[in-house]
Protein backbone atom coordinates (compact mmCIF):
# COMPACT_ATOMS: atom_id res chain seq x y z
CA UNK A 1 0.00 0.00 0.00
CA UNK A 2 1.00 3.48 -0.60
CA UNK A 3 0.41 6.52 0.70
CA UNK A 4 0.24 9.98 -0.14
CA UNK A 5 -1.51 13.61 1.65
CA UNK A 6 -3.05 16.14 -0.59
CA UNK A 7 -4.43 19.94 0.33
CA UNK A 8 -8.35 20.02 -0.61
CA UNK A 9 -7.93 23.76 -2.07
CA UNK A 10 -12.12 24.03 -1.38
CA UNK A 11 -12.13 22.30 1.95
CA UNK A 12 -8.88 23.35 3.23
CA UNK A 13 -8.19 20.36 4.72
CA UNK A 14 -5.37 17.86 3.97
CA UNK A 15 -6.38 14.08 3.27
CA UNK A 16 -3.92 11.15 3.46
CA UNK A 17 -4.35 8.87 0.60
CA UNK A 18 -3.94 5.08 -0.34
CA UNK A 19 -3.46 2.76 -3.04
CA UNK A 20 -3.14 0.03 -3.66
CA UNK A 21 -1.98 -1.93 -6.88
CA UNK A 22 -4.57 -4.82 -8.51
CA UNK A 23 -3.33 -5.97 -12.13
CA UNK A 24 -2.08 -2.68 -13.25
CA UNK A 25 -5.15 -0.74 -11.77
CA UNK A 26 -4.49 1.84 -8.98
CA UNK A 27 -7.15 0.55 -6.62
CA UNK A 28 -7.41 4.26 -4.66
CA UNK A 29 -8.85 5.27 -1.30
CA UNK A 30 -10.00 8.04 -0.72
CA UNK A 31 -10.10 10.07 -3.94
CA UNK A 32 -13.68 10.78 -3.72
CA UNK A 33 -12.84 13.59 -0.99
CA UNK A 34 -11.26 15.12 -4.45
CA UNK A 35 -14.55 15.87 -6.27
CA UNK A 36 -15.28 19.42 -6.70
CA UNK A 37 -11.95 20.23 -6.88
CA UNK A 38 -11.12 22.59 -9.62
CA UNK A 39 -8.18 24.62 -11.39
CA UNK A 40 -8.42 27.66 -14.19
CA UNK A 41 -6.04 29.07 -16.23
CA UNK A 42 -4.91 31.30 -19.11
CA UNK A 43 -4.51 30.37 -22.53
CA UNK A 44 -2.98 32.42 -25.45
CA UNK A 45 -3.54 29.99 -28.46
CA UNK A 46 -0.31 30.23 -30.65
CA UNK A 47 0.70 29.26 -34.13
CA UNK A 48 0.43 25.61 -33.18
CA UNK A 49 -2.80 25.08 -32.87
CA UNK A 50 -3.90 27.05 -36.18
CA UNK A 51 -6.90 24.65 -37.69
CA UNK A 52 -5.11 23.35 -40.71
CA UNK A 53 -7.55 20.95 -42.43
CA UNK A 54 -7.70 23.94 -45.30
CA UNK A 55 -4.99 26.28 -46.68
CA UNK A 56 -7.46 29.21 -46.99
CA UNK A 57 -8.96 28.56 -43.31
CA UNK A 58 -5.32 28.06 -42.27
CA UNK A 59 -4.69 32.04 -43.77
CA UNK A 60 -7.83 33.17 -41.12
CA UNK A 61 -5.69 31.54 -38.19
CA UNK A 62 -8.85 29.95 -36.44
CA UNK A 63 -8.04 27.85 -33.56
CA UNK A 64 -8.49 24.00 -33.81
CA UNK A 65 -10.58 21.63 -31.60
CA UNK A 66 -7.77 19.11 -31.82
CA UNK A 67 -5.60 21.83 -30.59
CA UNK A 68 -7.92 23.11 -27.69
CA UNK A 69 -8.44 19.19 -26.80
CA UNK A 70 -4.85 18.95 -26.11
CA UNK A 71 -4.33 21.89 -24.24
CA UNK A 72 -7.23 20.50 -22.03
CA UNK A 73 -5.31 16.97 -21.83
CA UNK A 74 -2.51 18.31 -20.85
CA UNK A 75 -4.04 20.65 -17.90
CA UNK A 76 -5.57 17.45 -16.10
CA UNK A 77 -2.88 15.36 -16.73
CA UNK A 78 -0.41 18.00 -14.60
CA UNK A 79 -3.39 18.86 -12.48
CA UNK A 80 -3.94 15.26 -11.24
CA UNK A 81 -0.25 14.40 -11.69
CA UNK A 82 0.19 16.13 -8.22
CA UNK A 83 -2.18 14.19 -6.30
CA UNK A 84 -0.23 10.79 -7.35
CA UNK A 85 2.38 8.69 -6.64
CA UNK A 86 5.31 8.46 -8.46
CA UNK A 87 4.43 5.31 -9.47
CA UNK A 88 1.39 5.26 -11.40
CA UNK A 89 -0.30 7.57 -13.92
CA UNK A 90 -3.26 9.12 -15.10
CA UNK A 91 -4.28 8.21 -18.83
CA UNK A 92 -6.80 9.87 -20.96
CA UNK A 93 -9.91 7.22 -21.33
CA UNK A 94 -12.85 9.42 -22.94
CA UNK A 95 -12.85 13.06 -24.57
CA UNK A 96 -16.31 14.63 -25.40
CA UNK A 97 -15.94 17.92 -26.69
CA UNK A 98 -18.19 20.52 -28.23
CA UNK A 99 -15.76 23.72 -29.64
CA UNK A 100 -19.16 25.96 -29.83
CA UNK A 101 -17.23 29.56 -31.02
CA UNK A 102 -14.58 30.39 -33.21
CA UNK A 103 -11.66 31.44 -32.07
CA UNK A 104 -8.68 33.47 -33.00
CA UNK A 105 -4.56 32.35 -32.58
CA UNK A 106 -3.92 35.39 -29.64
CA UNK A 107 -7.14 35.50 -28.18
CA UNK A 108 -6.92 35.61 -24.49
CA UNK A 109 -8.33 32.29 -23.71
CA UNK A 110 -10.04 30.39 -19.81
CA UNK A 111 -10.02 27.71 -19.23
CA UNK A 112 -11.82 26.12 -16.39
CA UNK A 113 -11.21 21.86 -15.14
CA UNK A 114 -13.70 20.48 -12.10
CA UNK A 115 -13.70 16.86 -11.13
CA UNK A 116 -17.14 15.73 -10.97
CA UNK A 117 -16.89 12.30 -10.26
CA UNK A 118 -14.26 9.61 -9.23
CA UNK A 119 -15.39 5.87 -9.38
CA UNK A 120 -12.65 3.40 -7.77
CA UNK A 121 -9.44 4.57 -10.38
CA UNK A 122 -11.18 6.77 -12.88
CA UNK A 123 -11.53 10.05 -12.74
CA UNK A 124 -14.49 12.39 -14.67
CA UNK A 125 -13.50 16.31 -15.42
CA UNK A 126 -16.19 18.78 -16.26
CA UNK A 127 -14.46 21.36 -18.52
CA UNK A 128 -15.33 24.86 -19.52
CA UNK A 129 -13.50 27.00 -22.34
CA UNK A 130 -14.07 31.08 -22.00
CA UNK A 131 -13.63 33.91 -23.74
CA UNK A 132 -14.52 36.91 -22.39
CA UNK A 133 -17.96 36.50 -21.51
CA UNK A 134 -18.53 33.93 -23.91
CA UNK A 135 -18.29 29.92 -24.04
CA UNK A 136 -15.97 29.02 -26.90
CA UNK A 137 -16.00 25.14 -25.84
CA UNK A 138 -17.43 22.44 -22.79
CA UNK A 139 -16.38 18.79 -22.81
CA UNK A 140 -15.89 15.82 -20.43
CA UNK A 141 -13.05 14.24 -20.00
CA UNK A 142 -12.00 10.90 -18.28
CA UNK A 143 -9.09 9.44 -16.84
CA UNK A 144 -7.95 6.72 -15.67
CA UNK A 145 -4.89 6.02 -13.13
CA UNK A 146 -2.80 3.16 -13.46
CA UNK A 147 0.60 1.59 -12.97
CA UNK A 148 3.25 2.83 -14.61
CA UNK A 149 5.19 -0.62 -14.27
CA UNK A 150 1.54 -2.23 -15.85
CA UNK A 151 2.08 0.56 -18.92
CA UNK A 152 5.77 -0.91 -18.96
CA UNK A 153 5.18 -4.42 -19.64
CA UNK A 154 1.99 -3.74 -21.99
CA UNK A 155 4.93 -2.33 -23.96
CA UNK A 156 7.64 -4.89 -23.67
CA UNK A 157 4.38 -7.09 -24.79
CA UNK A 158 3.65 -6.11 -28.36
CA UNK A 159 7.39 -5.76 -29.33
Amino acid sequence: MVMKKYYHHKTRRSTELSFMFTGGIAVLNNFENMVGMNKSVELIPDDGMIWDEDEEMAQLRFVSTSGLIKEVNGLIGEFLSQYLDENVISVVTEVQFSHIRPVVVGERLIIGIRISEVIANQFTFRVVIMKDADKVAEGVVKRAVVSRNYLHRKSVENI
